[in-house]
């Protein structure tokens, strides 16, 4: 080997183990650079007409790095993904469905045809992801007794939670609870906004 080329490659390998200094030292930190020096150079030596120890050693250093950083580039992490390709479960707080009062029979608990199939979603959701806990929460709009609200309310929402019970949910996972006329999400003044209000929201629950 031309001793220009050698000279280049010592000095790649000094380099080399300059950046290293202090940090644990893999394989790839010397064998990729020495592996682009000695590329490096041989490609001035075939290619110029100079036999300058300079040159040689220009392209030596230039070949290390470009081999460090072919060799790095490969070692970015790659992502965890989940084993079944689903995406993670909902956040604590998320709404997965909630239920207008046309969902019910006016003024009862009983479930609607429509109001059902909403739930069979979620009881696919809950199959699916099963770490998931619901909070099933029933309100109402403002129409009526505070009491009377807050019975029909928490009626509500133990009607949801009986009929995933009968789809197999674990009742262990849902937690049913009423807040009456307390908490609208529109104003109670308009036909349109209390219909907003009368619902059963499916939260997902820390506990």
């Amino acid at each position: 080997m031309n001793r220009h080329i050698k000279s280049g490659l010592l000095l790649c390998l000094g380099l080399a183990m300059a950046g290293c200094g202090g940090q644990k030292i893999k394989p790839g930190d010397v064998l990729c650079p020495l592996v682009g020096a000695a590329a490096g150079a041989g490609v001035v030596a075939a290619g110029a007409d100079t036999d300058e120890t300079g040159a040689l050693a220009g392209g030596a250093v230039l070949g290390a790095a470009v081999g460090y950083l072919i060799c790095h580039e490969n070692e970015k992490p790659v992502p965890v993904l989940r084993v079944d390709g689903a995406p993670a479960p909902p956040a604590v707080g998320t709404k997965i469905i909630s239920l207008e009062g046309t969902h019910f029979a006016f003024n009862k608990a009983d479930i609607t045809a429509e109001g059902k199939a909403k739930l069979d979603a979620a009881a696919a959701t809950m199959a699916a992801e099963p770490t998931v806990k619901l909070s099933v929460e029933g309100h109402t709009d403002a129409v009526g007794s505070a009491p009377y609200n807050q019975g029909l309310s928490e009626r509500r929402a133990k009607a949801v939670v009986a009929y995933l019970v009968s789809k197999g949910c674990d009742g262990a996972r849902l937690t049913p609870v009423g807040y009456g006329k307390t908490k609208p999400v529109a104003t109670n003044d308009t036909a349109e906004g209390r219909a907003q209000n009368r619902r059963v929201d499916l939260v997902v629950s820390a506990n």
